[in-house]
C-alpha cells in the first residue's frame, strides 16, 4: 500500500520515538536531556558499551554513531521488530489513534485534494497581510500599533486582516481559479444556511496565521475590530487541514526557540498576543486555539519538553482552565513528565504584563511557576473551608482522589507521602492552641469551664515568653518518640498524647511530625504495605529537607531497647497486654510527661500565669493516663500516682 506524505506526517507528529524506543532501550541519565526530547542509549543493533545509539524526540529521528543505523519511527520498528514498512505504519497509526487509508486510489486522490487546501490557507494568508498594509487597514494597524506591534512584528507572526466584507476573500480566491467548494474545505470560506450564498468565514478581524508542525499554514485565528462583536476571538472551521484539539499555535516556531534557550519546556498561554508576547521575551510558547487544553496537546506538549508551564490569565476563567489542565496531566504524571503552573496577577494577562514590565517580568513569571504537586494542594485545599471534621475528611478524600489517577506507582507513591504529610501538618496548625478550662468542646475530653468568678490567666511577659522559647534538652520525650518508632504498640496506643507533646527542640519536633504523618499513611496504605522503623523515618526526614533530625536518629542507641517484645521476656504485649502497658506508661510515657511538668513549674514559679493552668491541666492528664492503664489491671499505679501528685503539691 502507497501512502501518502501527510498521512505518514500525521503519524510521525502524534507517536513519539523516545516512548517507543524508551520500551525496549535504557536511556543514559548522564548524556540524557530529557527536558530537550534528548536521549542516548546504548545502539540494539550491535554490541557497545558506552552509548551511541541518539534519538531526537522533537524531530522524530534516530541515529547511531557506532553502526550508522538511522531513520524514522517507522524504520526503528521494522528494525527491532522485523516488520514490514506497510506493519510498521499499521502499528504505529494504531498508537496514534488513526484509521488507515483505505485504498491506494483513495489515498492519491485525497493527496492531491490537501495539496489545493494547502494552496488556498498560504494565498489567503497573502491576501490577508496585503489587506492590512492596504488603505483599508488603518483601523487594524491602529489597533495592533497600540498593542505594540508594528510592521515587523506583523510579519514575523504572520498578522493581516480580514477586511469587513460579506464575500472579500471568496470572490478574490474564486478569481484564482478555486471553487467555492474547495474553498469551504479549507475553512476560508462556509456554506450559506437554507440556500443562501456562501460567505467568508472571517470578517471585520485581525487574523493570525495557525501552522502545522511543519510550518504549513492550515487555518486562522480571528480577533474581532469591532467592540460589539459576539465573540472577540473565533477560529478556522475543523477541515481536513486543521483539527483545533490537535494543534498548538506557533509549535514549530516554539520548538525552534526552545532548542536555543535549551529550558525545560514550552510555556502555554491563553490567546495568540499572549503567545506572541512570551516569544517576543524570549520565552518558548504556544496556545491551544480557541479550545481547553486536550489529551492530544498536552502529549505534543510533553514531546517537546518534560515540563511545560501553564500560564493563563489572571482571572477565573484561566484559573479554571489551569485546574483542568492539572486533571488532563494527572493520570500522566511520571519522572518524565509533569507540569507547573505560572500565575498571572488578577486582572492581567501575559501580553499585559509584557507590554507593562518588559521581558523581565515574564521571564520572572515563568520562574515562579508552582509544581504540579503544589498546585494540587492549593486546589484540594481551598475547595472547602476546613472548618468541621467533616470538611477535614473531605479535603483528604478529595487529595487520594487525586492521586489515586496518577498511573506511575513510584510517582503515586510520592505524591502519596508528600500531600498526606503536608495535609496532616496543615490540619494540625488548624487546632486551637490548648488552652486548659477552657468551655467544653465537642471532642475535647477533660476539658472544662472556670470556676466562678476566676479570670483567666494573664499573659506572660514577653521576657518569661523568651525564656520558655530556650531550646531544652528533653531526654524523656526523646525516649518516648524512640519507643514509638521502635514499638508499633506505643505510638499506636499513645499517638494521641504524643501529637499534643509540647516540644522545644525543632529536631524533635520534626521527628514527631514525620512519624505522625507516616503512621497516618500506613493506616490508609493497602495490605499494610508501609512499615515505620528507623529507616524509614530517618529517609521521610531527609527527602523532606530536615537532615539534622535523620542524623539525630542515627544517633540512638540500638542497646537501648524500650520495653516491648525484645527487652525483656514475657513482658511484651502478646504475652501479657495489661503488664505490657503498665510497663511501657511507667518507663517511657509518665517519664515524659513528668519532664514537662518540670519545666512548666519552673516558669510558674517564675511567674508564668499560662505555664501554671497548663501545669495543672497536664497533671490531670497524666492521671487519667494513670487511670487508663489502672483499668488494664496495672499493678504499680499508685506508685506513679505518688510521684506525679508530689510535682503537683
Amino acid at each position: 500500500m502507497r501512502f501518502s506524505d501527510a498521512f505518514l506526517r500525521q503519524v510521525r507528529d502524534r507517536v513519539s520515538i523516545a516512548d517507543y524506543a524508551g520500551r525496549r532501550l535504557s536511556w543514559h541519565k548522564q548524556k540524557s536531556r530529557p527536558s530537550a526530547g534528548d536521549y542516548w542509549a546504548c545502539c540494539p543493533f550491535h554490541q557497545e558499551k558506552s552509548p551511541s545509539f541518539h534519538v531526537l524526540d522533537t524531530k522524530g529521528v534516530f541515529k547511531c554513531f557506532g553502526c550508522g543505523e538511522k531513520g524514522d519511527v517507522f524504520t526503528l520498528a521494522m528494525k527491532l521488530e522485523g516488520l514490514s514498512f506497510p506493519e510498521a505504519v499499521s502499528q504505529m497509526a494504531e498508537r496514534a489513534g488513526m484509521e488507515m487509508p483505505k485504498d491506494d486510489y483513495e489515498d492519491r486522490g485525497d493527496t492531491d485534494r490537501r495539496k489545493r487546501l494547502y494552496q488556498i490557507t498560504a494565498r489567503t494568508a497573502k491576501l490577508y497581510a496585503d489587506a492590512l498594509r492596504s488603505s483599508g487597514g488603518a483601523d487594524a494597524r491602529k489597533y495592533l500599533q497600540g498593542r505594540g506591534l508594528g510592521p515587523d512584528e506583523w510579519e514575523r507572526f504572520g498578522i493581516g486582516l480580514a477586511p469587513d466584507e460579506w464575500t472579500w476573500a471568496l470572490d478574490k480566491l474564486k478569481a484564482e481559479g478555486f471553487t467555492q467548494e474547495e474553498i469551504v474545505a479549507a475553512g476560508v470560506a462556509r456554506e450559506g444556511e437554507e440556500g443562501k450564498r456562501a460567505i467568508d468565514t472571517f470578517r471585520g478581524r485581525v487574523t493570525f496565521e495557525i501552522t502545522d508542525p511543519a510550518g504549513k499554514i492550515i487555518g486562522f485565528g480571528g480577533r474581532a475590530l469591532a467592540k460589539d462583536a459576539k465573540a472577540k476571538y473565533i477560529n478556522s472551521p475543523e477541515t481536513a487541514l486543521y483539527s483545533k484539539s490537535r494543534v498548538l499555535y506557533r509549535l514549530k516556531q516554539a520548538r525552534e526557540m526552545l532548542a536555543r534557550t535549551k529550558a525545560e519546556g514550552l510555556v502555554v498561554g491563553e490567546g495568540y498576543l499572549d503567545v506572541i508576547a512570551f516569544e517576543r521575551a524570549g520565552i518558548a510558547a504556544v496556545a491551544p486555539c480557541g479550545t481547553a487544553l486536550t489529551e492530544d496537546q498536552l502529549q505534543l506538549l510533553w514531546r517537546s519538553g518534560s515540563e511545560p508551564v501553564i500560564c493563563l490569565d489572571g482571572d477565573s476563567a484561566g484559573q479554571r482552565a489551569a485546574e483542568r489542565a492539572l486533571d488532563l496531566a494527572l493520570p500522566h504524571l511520571s519522572p518524565a513528565h509533569t507540569l507547573r503552573f505560572a500565575h498571572a496577577p488578577a486582572g492581567q494577562d501575559p501580553d499585559d504584563i509584557f507590554r507593562s514590565g518588559g521581558a523581565e517580568a515574564l521571564h520572572d513569571l515563568i520562574a515562579n511557576a508552582t509544581p504540579a504537586v503544589d498546585a494540587l494542594f492549593e486546589r484540594e485545599k481551598n475547595k472547602r473551608e476546613l472548618s468541621t471534621p467533616e470538611a477535614r475528611a473531605a479535603f483528604q478524600a478529595g487529595l487520594k482522589e487525586a492521586i489515586a489517577k496518577i498511573a506511575d506507582r513510584d510517582t503515586q507513591r510520592l505524591y502519596f507521602s508528600e500531600l498526606m504529610s503536608r495535609a496532616n501538618a496543615h490540619l494540625r496548625s488548624l487546632r486551637p492552641p490548648f488552652v486548659p478550662f477552657a468551655p467544653r468542646q465537642p471532642g475535647q475530653p477533660g476539658a472544662g469551664p472556670y470556676k466562678r468568678g476566676q479570670p483567666p490567666p494573664a499573659p506572660a511577659t514577653a521576657e518569661l515568653k523568651a525564656i520558655a522559647g530556650v531550646e531544652r534538652p528533653r531526654p524523656a520525650a526523646e525516649g518516648l518518640l524512640r519507643a514509638a518508632v521502635d514499638q508499633p504498640e506505643v505510638l499506636s496506643r499513645y499517638a494521641d498524647w504524643i501529637e499534643r507533646l509540647e516540644i522545644h527542640d525543632p529536631d524533635l519536633e520534626a521527628i514527631r511530625d514525620a512519624l505522625l504523618t507516616l503512621a497516618d499513611e500506613a493506616s490508609h496504605a493497602e495490605n499494610d504495605a508501609l512499615s515505620i522503623d528507623r529507616a524509614t523515618l530517618s529517609l521521610h526526614l531527609t527527602r523532606s529537607g530536615q537532615e539534622r533530625a535523620a542524623a539525630r536518629i542515627e544517633r540512638w542507641k540500638h542497646e537501648e531497647k524500650p520495653p516491648g517484645r525484645k527487652a525483656e521476656p514475657n513482658t511484651g504485649p502478646d504475652a501479657n497486654p495489661s503488664e505490657w502497658l503498665a510497663l511501657v506508661t511507667r518507663q517511657v510515657v509518665l517519664p515524659a510527661i513528668r519532664e514537662e511538668l518540670s519545666e512548666l513549674q519552673a516558669a510558674a514559679a517564675e511567674g508564668d500565669d499560662d505555664a501554671f493552668v497548663r501545669f495543672q491541666a497536664l497533671s490531670r492528664e497524666a492521671r487519667l493516663i494513670e487511670a487508663r492503664a489502672r483499668e488494664a489491671k496495672q499493678e504499680d499505679a499508685a506508685a506513679d500516682n505518688d510521684d506525679a501528685d508530689g510535682l503537683v503539691a
